[in-house]
């Protein structure tokens, strides 16, 4: 699973949220379109897991930038509302439902809200196809 691939779920997850909402990358800086949505998937760790799998960690930032700059907190609040709806279970990515480790932290701050969660997956290593031909089990030499 790519980065990639998660910022483009969360993206169809959350557009319908806010009607004329846009995604930006999470390197624009400026101009700041209003409304839309700014997502981060910065990656925190990935290690190895048994047979060959690796075991994969993410922390998702979520940013909202309101309509309207000066009276944004009616619109914060509803966007965060149906933000928790949406994610509250978690979310898919090309068919592997990827459930939330723990709590969605919200806060709305200077007219933008904020979203903060991590996710956690494994990814096993691709079938080779060959079967194992020989087995040693408690010394003994088990053939298939």
């Amino acid at each position: 699973m790519k980065i990639r691939e998660i910022r483009g779920a969360l993206a169809a997850l959350l557009l319908p949220l806010a009607q004329g909402a846009e995604v930006m990358r999470p390197d624009d800086k400026k101009p700041l379109k209003r409304p839309s949505f700014k997502i981060d998937v910065l990656p925190v760790s990935g290690s190895a897991a048994c047979d060959g799998a690796r075991e994969y960690e993410a922390d998702i930032d979520i940013w909202y930038y309101p309509k309207s700059g000066d009276r944004p907190r009616d619109e914060c609040d509803a966007v965060a509302e149906q933000l928790l709806d949406a994610l509250g279970e978690g979310f898919a990515v090309g068919g592997v439902w990827l459930p939330l480790d723990d709590t969605i932290e919200v806060d709305t701050s200077q007219g933008v809200l904020v979203a903060q969660f991590g996710i956690s997956w494994v990814e096993t290593a691709a079938e080779t196809g060959e079967y194992m031909e020989t087995l040693n089990y408690n010394g003994e030499e088990l053939t298939t």
